[in-house]
């Protein structure tokens, strides 16, 4: 009940629309960049491209994440919930499920777009799995950035949560690209396998181990952001 919600909020608030189509977008940039600048190969250029994109698009799902939740917490919306016997980690479990459903959606319709352009391009169709486990990876370091965002939502108010979280998620997940933080097993290493495909000697491994880390991490995060919110005045 309470992800409908959140998922509703979100909606008529047209905050939805950009946190589902940017990382669809994000997919769809290999296909408007030349050959020559796609990289070594069809599977290494889409997976740079996407990997590149995805760390705007998903910086902006992070801080719309954390302006959402601190909106809650600001306007007394939580409050309304938590007095009808709703934990207050229930909440934001709630926000990060909604977050994680439209993050799953568009980082996979994001990387379908992504696979047939390098179909379009490669002159023999190319072993998917290394691309799919690199994705799988990034959607889990996007989880992670997530729950990034709503911690930060619950310490501080909505522009400087958003804020913080567009900078810091955007600078992480940049570092991770570009290769600084794409060192197995680092919770960043998914993305930067992704966008370094080209090079990369065990991209699926490699992939496996980073989304263990993501994910670890995302539920860090996120019991650290129950604790907090349950000591918010709300």
């Amino acid at each position: 009940m309470l992800v409908g919600l959140a998922l509703r909020e979100l909606w008529i608030t047209f905050r939805l629309i950009p946190m589902l189509v940017l990382p669809v977008l994000a997919g769809l940039v290999e296909a408007v960049v030349p050959p020559e600048l796609s990289g070594l190969s069809a599977v290494g250029g889409a997976g740079f491209w996407f990997a590149a994109s995805l760390s705007v698009a998903v910086a902006v799902v992070a801080a719309l994440g954390a302006w959402s939740i601190a909106s809650e917490c600001a306007g007394g919306t939580a409050a309304w919930v938590v007095v009808r016997a709703v934990p207050r980690s229930t909440i934001l479990a709630s926000w990060f499920v909604a977050l994680a459903i439209l993050l799953a959606v568009g980082i996979g319709l994001g990387g379908i777009g992504a696979w047939l352009t390098v179909l379009e391009r490669a002159e023999t169709t190319p072993d998917p799995i290394p691309f799919t486990a690199a994705v799988g990876a990034t959607l889990a370091t996007a989880l992670a950035a997530a729950a990034l965002g709503l911690l930060i939502g619950t310490l501080l108010g909505r522009r400087s949560a958003a804020l913080v979280s567009l900078v810091v998620v955007g600078a992480v997940f940049g570092l991770a690209v570009a290769g600084p933080l794409a060192m197995p097993p680092l919770p960043t290493a998914g993305l930067g396998v992704l966008a370094d495909l080209d090079h990369a000697s065990r991209p699926v491994s490699d992939a496996i181990r980073s989304a263990g880390s993501a994910l670890a991490a995302a539920s860090v995060l996120l019991v650290l952001g129950a604790v907090l919110m349950e000591r918010r005045d709300l």
